[in-house]
C-alpha cells in the first residue's frame, strides 16, 4: 500500500469525527398509519419513521422527514430531490431503485361496501370500478393483470375509502394494516374486508441507484438495530396491535356464529339498520362531499376541480364560450413552514383561500388540488390574462401578521385556456401546470400562459426529456468517457501530456451526444451529481487498469458541478474512491466554475482544501464571464486558471479583446496560477496565446475529443 493510499484512507475515517451528522432527506406518504403519518401534533410518525430515526443513530445521519402525497415521494427520490424511501420491492421498480434487505413483508386486502355479496375475491372484480392509491405499488400491479377493471386513482388510502364509503365505485384494495387502522378510524360501520389477503410484497428502504454509500450505511445500521432487539420492539409498539385486532375480529365472527341466539340477533341488526335508512343515507352524503373538499380551507379538492374542468369542456362544446384555468403556485411556500411552525402556514393558506372565494364570479370554481397550489376556473365573461394578473398583484401586496412578524407571500400562475377544441381534463390540467412551471422557472411571481409553440415550453419538455435520457443512460450503462488534450500554446514535442476527461450519452438512436447537450438539464434538475460521480468512478477505475501506461500522463481534470461541490457527501465519496483506487493523487484535477464557488462557499472550500491536501490541483473554469472574478480570484485555493472560450473568439481582430485577455493572464501568473485557453480553433489563435504569453491551450485546434481508449495509442504516453 502506498503511503498517499494510507494517508487517503486516514483521512476518510477521520473525517466523520469532525463534521456533523449529515442530513439524509427521507420522503414517505402523510397518511399512511401504522408506517408513515402526520400526527395531531404535524409531526412525522409512524413505524417507518422510528426505524429511521434508530437507523440515523446508529449510520450517524440526522434523518430530515418529506412527508406528502406519495406520488411525490416516488417522483422525488427518481430526481434525487430526497435520499431514502420505504418502498415495496417490485421486479418493476428494481431499475429506478437500490433497495437495503427487506424488513417487512405485507398483504393487501379488498374492502368493499357491507352486505355486497356480489364482490367474493380478486377475479369477481371484473368489470368492476377499483380504487387504488396513485402510484401505489398496488395500482402498478394491477395495471399489469390480465383482469378486465377499472382502476379509479386516488391521492391517499383513506380517500379510497371515504370514496368506497360514499357509495361511488364497487371495491378499493389497499394495504392491510393501513385499511384496518382506518377502518376503527371511522369506517367500521360501513365498510369490511372480502377474500383471502392479496399480493404478498416485501417491504425495504429505498436510495436512489448509485448512492451506494448511503446503501451500505442503512444496511450495517439495520443489521444492528435488528441483533440488538430494537428492531422488534418498534415492530411490536406499531404493528402488533393492528395484528391483534384482526385475530379479535375472526374470533368475535366465530363467536357470533356459534351462539344460539345468531337469528335473533341478524333480525334485530336488520330492524336497527332499517330505522336508521335515511340518516345513512344522509351520512353517505357527508361522506363523498368531505371527499371533494380540502379539509383545511373547505374548498374543492382536486377531485371536484376535475370534474368541474370536465363540466366547463362539456359546456363549451355547446356553447362554444372560451373558458381558462389558474394554476397558482405559491413560490418558496416551504420557506415559511420551515421558518415558523405548520399553524402560521395555515393561516396564510386559509386567507388566500378566502381571497380566491371573494374573487370568483358566479359560477367560477376555486379549488386546492395541492399543499401550496390553488386553482381558478375562470368563466367565459372574464379576460384571463387581466384576472390573472390582477389576482397575482393582489397576493404580492397581501400582508400575514405572525406573531411579531410580518410575512409577505407571491404567487407564480399558470394559464391555459379551455375551448370547444380542448382535448380533455388531464391534458388541460397538464398545460396550465407546465405554464405555472415556466413562470417559476422564468424568475416567479409572474403570470405565463400556455401555448403550443411556446418556446419556454418546449425548452422544458426537451429538458426534461434529457433528464429521463440521462437516469436511463446512468441504468443501461450508456455513459462514455472521451477525452481532449491540453497542450503548450507553443508546439512542443517533449510536453507532457495533459488531458481533460469529457462526458458522452449513447442515444437509444445510437448517436453519440455531447455533454453540452444533457448536462445543463441535469444541472437544473438536480441530477448533474449522479455523472459527477459516475465520471470520477470510473476514470479512476480506468486509470488504474492502465497504471502500467500513464507514468508519463502528467494530469487528468476531471469536471465537478455545482452540485456536487456544495454537497457535503461527496467529499466522502472522493476521498473513498481516492483511496480505493492506485492512482497518484498529483495526477488529478478538479474543474469547478466561479459560479459554483461562489454559491456553493463554505462546503466548496473545505472540498477543495482537502483534496488540495491530497496532492489533487483545481482549475477554475470560465474564468473571466463572472461578476466577481477578480475580487474572489485572489483567494481562491486553485492552482489553474482556465480563460472563457468567448475571449479566443475575437482576439485575431478584437483589440479591446486581446488587451482584456493580456490582462487576465498577467493576473494569473501575478497570482503564481497556470492560465489556459480554451476554444482555441485555428492555428491563429493558437499563435495569439503564445505572443499574449499564455502557458496552455485547449480546443480543436489542438486536437478533437476522442474516446478514452484511444489515449493509450498516444505515443507521448510511453515518453517518445
Amino acid at each position: 500500500m502506498t503511503v498517499w493510499r494510507s494517508i487517503s484512507i486516514g483521512l476518510a475515517l477521520l473525517l466523520p469525527l469532525t463534521v456533523s451528522a449529515e442530513i439524509v432527506r427521507v420522503g414517505g406518504d402523510r397518511d399512511y398509519p401504522p408506517y408513515e403519518f402526520i400526527n395531531e401534533q404535524g409531526l412525522a410518525d409512524g413505524f417507518h419513521i422510528d426505524l429511521i430515526r434508530s437507523l440515523g443513530e446508529i449510520a450517524d445521519f440526522e434523518p430530515e422527514f418529506r412527508l406528502g402525497p406519495w406520488a411525490e415521494s416516488r417522483g422525488a427520490i427518481l430526481t434525487g430531490d430526497i435520499d431514502l424511501l420505504a418502498s415495496f420491492v417490485a421486479e418493476f421498480r428494481m431499475d429506478e431503485l437500490d433497495f437495503a434487505t427487506p424488513h417487512l413483508i405485507v398483504h393487501h386486502e379488498i374492502f368493499v361496501r357491507q352486505n355486497d355479496r356480489q364482490i367474493s375475491g380478486l377475479e369477481s372484480l371484473a368489470g368492476r370500478e377499483i380504487i387504488v392509491q396513485q402510484g401505489d405499488f398496488v395500482e402498478e400491479h394491477l395495471e399489469r393483470l390480465d383482469i378486465d377493471f377499472t382502476l379509479i386513482p386516488v391521492m391517499t388510502q383513506r380517500d379510497a375509502l371515504a370514496l368506497l364509503a360514499s357509495g361511488q365505485h364497487d371495491a378499493a384494495i389497499i394495504n392491510e394494516h393501513v385499511g384496518r387502522v382506518m377502518l376503527s378510524d371511522g369506517f367500521n360501520d360501513q365498510l369490511t374486508t372480502i377474500g383471502a389477503p392479496l399480493f404478498p410484497i416485501s417491504y425495504a428502504l429505498a436510495v436512489g441507484q448509485g448512492n451506494e454509500a448511503l446503501l451500505t450505511r442503512i444496511e450495517l445500521a439495520l443489521s444492528e438495530l435488528k441483533s440488538s432487539g430494537e428492531f422488534n420492539r418498534l415492530r411490536q409498539r406499531w404493528l402488533s396491535s393492528v395484528s391483534s385486532e384482526r385475530r379479535e375480529d375472526r374470533l368475535m365472527h366465530w363467536l357470533l356464529v356459534a351462539m344460539p341466539l345468531v337469528l335473533a340477533g341478524i333480525l334485530l341488526v336488520m330492524i336497527w339498520r332499517q330505522s336508521r335508512q335515511h340518516p345513512q343515507e344522509e351520512s353517505q352524503a357527508v361522506f363523498a362531499a368531505r371527499f371533494r373538499r380540502d379539509g383545511l380551507t373547505g374548498l374543492p379538492n382536486r377531485v371536484e376541480l376535475e370534474q368541474g374542468v370536465a363540466n366547463a369542456i362539456e359546456r363549451a362544446r355547446t356553447d362554444h364560450f372560451p373558458r381558462a384555468l389558474l394554476h397558482i403556485d405559491l413560490d418558496q411556500f416551504k420557506l415559511i413552514n420551515e421558518s415558523e411552525d405548520y399553524r402560521a402556514g395555515d393561516e396564510i393558506i386559509c386567507r388566500i383561500a378566502e381571497l380566491l372565494r371573494k374573487r370568483s364570479h358566479l359560477g367560477e370554481l376555486p379549488a386546492r388540488p395541492g399543499s401550496d397550489e390553488f386553482a381558478l376556473l375562470l368563466g367565459p365573461s372574464r379576460d384571463p390574462m387581466a384576472t390573472a394578473e390582477q389576482l397575482r398583484q393582489e397576493l404580492e401586496n397581501m400582508e400575514f401578521q405572525i406573531d411579531d412578524r410580518r410575512v409577505q407571500v407571491t404567487a407564480s400562475i399558470g394559464l391555459a385556456k379551455l375551448d370547444d377544441h380542448a382535448i380533455s381534463v388531464g391534458e388541460l390540467l397538464k398545460q396550465a401546470e407546465a405554464a405555472c412551471h415556466a413562470a417559476k422557472e422564468a424568475g416567479r411571481n409572474r403570470v405565463h400562459a400556455y401555448q403550443v409553440d411556446d418556446e419556454a415550453l418546449i425548452e422544458r419538455h426537451e429538458q426534461m426529456r434529457w433528464v429521463r435520457e440521462v437516469s436511463l443512460a446512468l441504468k443501461e450503462d450508456r455513459l462514455h468517457l472521451y477525452y481532449q488534450t491540453i497542450e503548450p500554446s507553443k508546439p512542443n514535442a517533449n510536453a507532457e501530456l495533459i488531458i481533460e476527461i469529457l462526458l458522452r450519452l449513447e442515444c437509444p438512436d445510437g448517436r453519440i451526444a455531447a455533454a453540452g447537450e444533457f448536462v445543463p438539464a441535469a444541472e437544473k434538475y438536480f441530477i448533474a451529481h449522479r455523472l459527477d460521480r459516475w465520471v470520477l468512478r470510473n476514470t479512476l477505475a480506468w486509470l488504474e487498469r492502465h497504471s502500467n501506461r500513464i507514468a508519463h500522463l502528467r494530469r487528468v481534470f476531471i469536471n465537478l458541478s455545482a452540485r456536487s461541490l456544495g454537497d457535503d457527501r461527496f467529499l466522502p465519496f472522493a476521498l473513498e474512491q481516492l483511496a480505493t483506487h492506485e492512482v497518484p493523487k498529483e495526477k488529478i484535477a478538479f474543474e469547478i466554475t466561479e459560479t459554483a464557488v461562489m454559491t456553493q462557499l463554505r462546503t466548496g472550500l473545505n472540498t477543495i482544501e482537502h483534496l488540495r491536501h491530497l496532492g489533487c490541483q483545481f482549475a477554475l473554469d470560465d474564468f473571466g464571464v463572472g461578476i466577481s472574478s477578480m475580487a474572489y480570484l485572489k483567494n481562491l485555493p486553485i492552482d489553474v486558471l482556465k480563460i472563457d472560450g468567448s475571449f479566443a473568439l475575437n482576439t485575431a481582430t478584437g483589440e479591446r479583446d486581446r488587451a482584456v485577455l493580456r490582462e487576465i493572464n498577467e493576473l494569473g501568473h501575478t497570482l503564481g496560477k497556470t492560465t489556459v485557453m480554451e476554444h482555441v480553433e485555428t492555428e491563429q489563435q493558437r499563435r495569439m496565446m503564445a505572443e499574449l504569453g499564455i502557458d496552455l491551450v485547449q480546443g480543436f485546434a489542438v486536437s478533437e475529443p476522442r474516446p478514452l481508449q484511444d489515449l493509450l495509442d498516444d505515443p507521448r504516453l510511453s515518453g517518445r
